[in-house]
């Protein structure tokens, strides 16, 4: 016995590793064997684990050694592992004098990557890595299949299958002759280990057995590569401007860190558009480039009738370089040729874009920042020449160390140049003091002090000449000082009791601030959109930008609560604020801040378990109590069934661009149908009298491990130009493994 112990094991060396005969095996390491008339059925021959990989792990039920042929035979659950590498078989043969083996009966063989070969026989040589199969099944890592009659594996890692049939679709354990979804057949399939590429010959495309098309030639990676070169899920649709349109991106990895994607975009109605994509990672920094080019009808003809035939497109690019550990800079790039192209194709739905330059720098207690900001209007209204640009715009901070009371001190120099090509251009300069100090009292009671003062310098030329007179100042040169004191309280009273978590928190502000620094002459660039909310009730500075004061001392009042459960977040806010100075003169009524008394502003978020998120906000007549603005965003419902709702309405007699009285809905909804079928929809509709729909959406998509299948319809009631009203149609299909 132990002769024939040796004999097999350094046979299976032989086969593995022909390199191991010269190494010495303790007997504590060897195999543990029993003579066969003694041991009873089913007990097992086995090789303990050798520390050294290059050495096999053998295990079997039964094992026998012919003397003659020098063939070693071992039956029943046989287990060879070696390198890596696990072959599985009920019989295995093994030739002493070839270094072939023969391995039979459930053969499957285990690569250290995950994939998995099946076989009804195995002819096997080059430890483990080559041999001719019958009858085989590759299992890809992703759980895609490869059948095939006969094949064979290489040492080099390859496989070729004859007659060979691939599918990602699962096998049904109960059916497993049933068809799968889609499946590729071919004459051969030859998988490329180093390439990690599936090439295939002769393929037939079939979609549940049925042969839809032929191809000579076909090539993807396999699952182990995570981007790759090749052809991206197509996209078909159709659109009332544009007839049948086809997308057929082409992605090119050019390496790790850069890569490109290719898109024709092909119409029956107008001239085909060829879209690029490139992005490039640096270790410091990204960039990305988008663009696309055209040659077909501009959107003037829409309006004036006159054929106007010529190049159209766009070109997008954004980036992020981190220069040092203090300063890095950003710039995204948005350019087009005319105002409807970019919704014309669905690149965009923006109606105004923005260009921009910045560079930052970060220190231990001050920032900087230069800026250069284009913008372009995109709709039928928006004059290019009157609209302002940013060349530029400069921001200091500097941020002391704590002192008095705790607090702090910040200095900050903001400046800005306006230029309109043909319109008023407006340079300010503003240099400001801030000091703040948080204090709490004994009691509980949180102050927090603040004193607060700036100066500007404003010099504007062709005032008038401006994108909205409402907000038009005088030519010629401006200063003005501004200052403020003053203490904001809160004292917060707290319930905690029975996993219950309440807090309800009266706050008041004292602002003491001069009337001075209301001026008509100073034109408003950056506070056209000035509001009060519950958001900015207490903010000591309620304009969004630097044009707008709010002078007048006032005092603001107002209550917040909070409530906290295991499954139920509660929090409020309402409140009011009275100022010693009416300012309707330049801020309209409607915004809540003209009269010396303001409207009643509040907010509810309420969270329960993870189906319902709600949001509300309201603005009410400070005399009436009439709603002026009311505001929901929701999320309602689980996994299987969720809609998102939003609801505004204003009624607040503004005669500003984009804040005219309006009231509208916004819907949307999935259903998970079953564990494959979702389908969504949703819609933006106007309300009240004379109200118009502004769009809807619905589509069904189905998904399932190897296939996703999407179909929507979209309907549109609005038109700008070459763009109509009318309804477009959307399909896509993705095959996993194929893109």
């Amino acid at each position: 016995m132990p002769f024939m112990r040796t004999t097999l094991y350094a046979a299976l060396l032989c086969s593995a590793a022909p390199q191991a005969l010269s190494q010495t095996v303790p007997d504590t390491q060897g195999l543990v064997e029993t003579p066969l008339a003694d041991r009873p059925e089913q007990k097992q021959t086995t090789a303990a684990p050798i520390l050294n990989e290059r050495d096999v792990v053998f295990s079997a039920d039964q094992s026998s050694i012919d003397p003659e042929t020098s063939e070693i035979i071992a039956r029943g659950n046989v287990v060879v592992i070696h390198d890596g590498y696990r072959l599985e078989a009920g019989l295995l043969r093994y030739n002493d004098k070839t270094g072939i083996a023969q391995a039979e009966g459930g053969v499957r063989i285990t690569n250290p990557d995950g994939m998995i070969l099946k076989a009804s026989s195995v002819r096997l040589s080059g430890a483990l890595r080559a041999g001719v199969i019958e009858n085989a099944r590759l299992i890809l890592t992703d759980g895609s299949r490869v059948a095939a009659n006969r094949g064979e594996r290489f040492e080099d890692g390859n496989s070729e299958l004859r007659d060979a049939v691939f599918s990602p679709c699962p096998v049904c354990d109960t059916d497993p002759d049933k068809q799968p979804l889609w499946q590729i057949k071919a004459l051969k399939v030859v998988h490329n280990k180093k390439e990690r590429r599936l090439y295939y010959e002769s393929a037939f495309f079939e979609i549940l057995g049925v042969p839809v098309f032929w191809l000579p030639y076909l090539s993807h990676p396999d699952p182990t590569v995570e981007r790759d070169s090749g052809l991206l899920v197509p996209e078909i649709k159709s659109r009332q401007e544009l007839g049948v349109v086809v997308e057929l991106p082409y992605h090119i990895a050019l390496s790790p860190s850069r890569d490109l994607t290719i898109t024709p975009i092909l119409t029956t109605k107008e001239s085909p558009v060829l879209g690029v994509k490139y992005r490039q990672h640096f270790g410091s920094g990204y960039f990305d480039m988008d663009g696309s080019i055209s040659h077909g009808d501009q959107p003037s003809e829409a309006v004036t009738g006159i054929d106007d035939n010529g190049f159209r497109g766009h070109f997008f690019s954004k980036g992020r370089f981190v220069h040092n550990d203090h300063w890095q800079s950003t710039y995204n790039a948005q350019i087009v040729s005319d105002d409807t192209f970019l919704r014309l194709y669905d690149f965009s739905d923006a109606d105004t874009l923005t260009s921009n330059y910045q560079l930052e720098g970060f220190f231990d207690r001050s920032y900087i920042s230069g800026e250069l900001i284009g913008f372009r209007g995109l709709r039928l209204e928006d004059e290019g020449g009157l609209t302002a640009q940013a060349l530029p715009w400069i921001d200091m901070h500097y941020v002391s160390p704590p002192g008095f009371l705790g607090g702090t001190v910040e200095a900050q120099f903001n400046s800005i140049q306006l230029v309109r090509f043909d319109g008023a251009d407006t340079a300010r300069a503003s240099t400001s003091l801030q000091w703040q100090a948080p204090v709490i009292t004994p009691m509980g009671q949180k102050i927090t002090f603040d004193a607060f003062a700036r100066t500007d310098l404003y010099d504007t030329s062709q005032a008038s000449r401006t994108d909205d007179p409402l907000f038009a100042g005088e030519s010629g040169t401006e200063t003005r000082a501004l200052g403020r004191v003053s203490a904001t309280m809160s004292w917060p009273f707290a319930s905690h009791q029975g996993g219950v978590s309440q807090t309800i928190e009266p706050i008041i502000q004292l602002a003491a601030i001069p009337e001075s620094g209301r001026s008509t002459a100073i034109p408003n660039e950056d506070s056209r959109t000035i509001e009060l909310t519950a958001h900015n009730l207490f903010s000591l500075n309620r304009a969004p930008g630097f044009d707008v004061w709010e002078g007048g001392s006032r005092a603001s009042y107002g209550l917040k609560y909070s409530l906290d459960m295991s499954d139920i977040a509660l929090a409020a806010v309402a409140g009011q604020s009275y100022r010693s100075t009416d300012l309707t003169e330049i801020l309209p009524e409607g915004t809540g801040l003209g009269s010396k008394r303001s409207d009643y502003v509040g907010a509810v978020d309420l969270s329960i378990q993870n189906w319902l998120n709600l949001s509300y906000q309201f603005q009410l007549d400070k005399s009436s109590f009439d709603p002026r603005r009311h505001e929901i965003v929701s999320t309602i419902g689980t996994d299987v069934f969720r809609v998102n709702l939003g609801y505004l309405r204003i009624d607040r007699d503004l005669e500003i661009a984009e804040r005219t009285n309006r009231e509208e809905i916004r819907f949307d909804a999935t259903f998970q149908a079953t564990e494959n079928w979702r389908i969504f929809g949703g819609l933006i509709h106007g309300l009240g009298k004379d109200s118009q729909p502004i769009e809807y959406e619905t589509g069904v998509l189905y998904e399932n491990e190897c296939m996703e299948l999407g179909i929507n319809v979209r309907k549109r009631f609005t038109e700008d130009r070459d763009i109509q009203s009318g309804t477009s149609v959307g399909l896509r299909i993705r095959l996993r493994s194929l893109g």
